[in-house]
């Protein structure tokens, strides 16, 4: 998570928006993770799964860019590192750079 904390930051100014989305784990479980790590992205509970069912998520982490028309534009099943050149050549096609 820290790899997508930088790339928020990295993109921020351009309009990219990172939104987590935590399934099946309550406020009280997450929040004070969150608030340890001081990561700044925005965090969605999902605690009863309807998020993940309607992007038809079957594995964790799952993560998805959506582009400006609302349409997942990509999407990756696994840990990553979120700060390499692939993926910011990914957002960069996704913001217009």
């Amino acid at each position: 998570m820290p790899s997508i904390e930088l790339l928020e930051q990295r993109y921020q100014d351009n309009g990219l928006k990172i939104l987590m989305i935590n399934t099946r784990e309550s406020k009280d479980d997450v929040e004070p993770y969150i608030r340890h790590n001081n990561f700044t992205f925005s965090v969605l509970l999902d605690s009863e799964g309807t998020v993940s069912k309607k992007y038809s998520v079957f594995g964790i982490p799952a993560a998805f860019f959506i582009d400006k028309q609302g349409k997942a534009a990509f999407r990756s099943v696994g840990y990553h590192n979120w700060n390499t050149k692939n993926i910011h050549e990914t957002v960069d096609s996704l913001i217009g750079e």
